[in-house]
């Protein structure tokens, strides 16, 4: 199982070109939380570069990090990102994140990305463990992993600052075993 990865509407895969003008669209139109997690500036160059760093990895390396385009297949569009990035090899252990485009939140794309990742990291990978962090403000966030079957197993008090305020922390995590593609939790039945 290698890149890309392809669901119902979406297609998970490596940055391309085209990618730069939705990719610097999205930034601009970025609330609060998108904009404080994205690794460049909402500008074509910022983008290009971040991306031109990320080419030539891939999350069969094992990488730090890797960032994968969300494309949305009916619209031939970037509208997001989602990321992998191994902490412990030898452990087999990742952490993933999320970023969508706020003009596509709400309709489960963000959950479909996120599971075809952590269905990738446990399958292709081999992954023993995924984890993901998000601030306790950010409830779009960790109402995400929770939807994907991740479970809260750390909270952080006051560990950083949003805004000049401390904010708290919460660690979900995974585990291949307890892994189902199947066990999407729809957020209307929370």
């Amino acid at each position: 199982m290698g890149l890309p990865i392809n669901t119902d509407r979406l297609q998970l895969r490596k940055f391309e070109d085209i990618d730069v003008a939705d990719i610097v669209e999205f930034s601009l139109q970025a609330d609060f939380w998108l904009a404080r997690n994205l690794d460049w500036e909402p500008s074509e160059e910022s983008v290009m570069a971040y991306f031109e760093r990320q080419r030539n990895i891939y999350p069969e390396s094992y990488p730090k990090w890797v960032d994968l385009i969300i494309e949305l297949k009916a619209e031939k569009k970037a509208v997001g990102i989602v990321g992998i990035g191994v902490t412990n090899k030898e452990q087999r252990q990742a952490m993933v994140g999320c970023a969508l485009s706020c003009q596509y939140q709400g309709q489960g794309i963000a959950t479909e990305a996120f599971k075809a990742l952590l269905n990738y990291g446990f399958t292709a990978m081999e992954l023993h463990r995924i984890f993901a962090r998000t601030g306790s403000i950010n409830i779009p966030s960790w109402h995400l992993m929770e939807r994907a079957g991740m479970r809260r197993e750390a909270h952080f008090k006051q560990s950083h600052k949003v805004k000049d305020e401390w904010d708290d922390e919460f660690v979900y995590a995974i585990l291949a075993d307890e892994f189902s593609i199947d066990t999407v939790v729809n957020k209307w039945d929370k």
